[in-house]
């Protein structure tokens, strides 16, 4: 997951570098190929630099539980019929739990840095990712009573013969920018968006732990495209192959 996570950060950039008419990258390796691996280097080399009245231990160590925190999830996705790590019944819920878990520790980010602005910013992002899941948790409950069950199993196996993307149509367009307020992407990154909020609930950290974050939150937005094949594009049951199934998951 995490080589698939730095590739996908170079995806973005050169998509991204399209959308807004601007260079992307292009001088590390062929045509910037390699950039994500010059970006990982230079961010675990840097030194990192604790505030004097932060928590020094949970300082260092949170950001470790957050990456940890995004890692474990991924033992509730589900791959094929029987391609699976755990299996967990109630998925649905289970999403659900951690990711209010992850909106806490956005909370307690902020608040082991003692600083007012990292604070602040993050008592506004996880209060907005909080009230999100509540969103987010009402619009999922029309997936869960049309299908009545909360397994990725059973939902995607009722998508054998049609894709439930017809189904929930006029919802669709909800859930999909409610998707990209959780997971802070353009143009819904007021969260940490650099320019405003001088990166928001990270800004004490730098180096390899600002990358801990960095990484988690490519996790966090990887597997809610994983969710969202799964449930709209008939998951590994749709009428074409199963490498339609993980091609839906990138172009999400």
């Amino acid at each position: 997951m995490t080589l698939i996570i730095a590739a996908s950060t170079l995806l973005e950039r050169k998509f991204l570098s399209l959308i807004q008419r601007r260079v992307g990258p292009q001088f590390v390796g062929y045509k910037g190929r390699l950039q994500y691996i010059a970006d990982a280097l230079k961010l675990f080399g840097k030194g990192v630099l604790i505030p004097n009245q932060a928590n020094k231990y949970l300082f260092i160590v949170f950001p470790s539980i957050v990456l940890g925190l995004c890692y474990s999830i991924w033992i509730n996705s589900v791959w094929g019929p029987n391609v699976i790590i755990i299996d967990i019944e109630f998925n649905l819920m289970f999403i659900s739990i951690f990711s209010v878990l992850f909106g806490l520790f956005v909370i307690l980010t902020g608040y082991f840095s003692k600083n007012k602005y990292a604070m602040l910013a993050s008592i506004r992002a996880g209060l907005g990712l909080l009230n999100l899941e509540i969103f987010l948790g009402l619009l999922l409950l029309h997936v869960v009573v049309l299908n009545g069950s909360v397994s990725f199993m059973d939902i995607v196996n009722k998508q054998e013969v049609y894709i439930s993307l017809f189904s929930y149509f006029f919802v669709l367009g909800l859930i999909v920018i409610t998707f990209l307020l959780e997971v802070n992407r353009t143009p819904f990154d007021l969260s940490e968006a650099e320019s405003e909020l001088v990166a928001g609930y990270n800004v004490e950290y730098g180096g390899f732990l600002f990358g801990l974050y960095y990484l988690g939150e490519y996790l966090h937005l990887l597997f809610f495209s994983l969710i969202f094949a799964t449930l709209f594009f008939s998951g590994w049951e749709n009428p074409f192959n199963i490498f339609t199934f993980f091609y839906n998951i990138y172009i999400l």
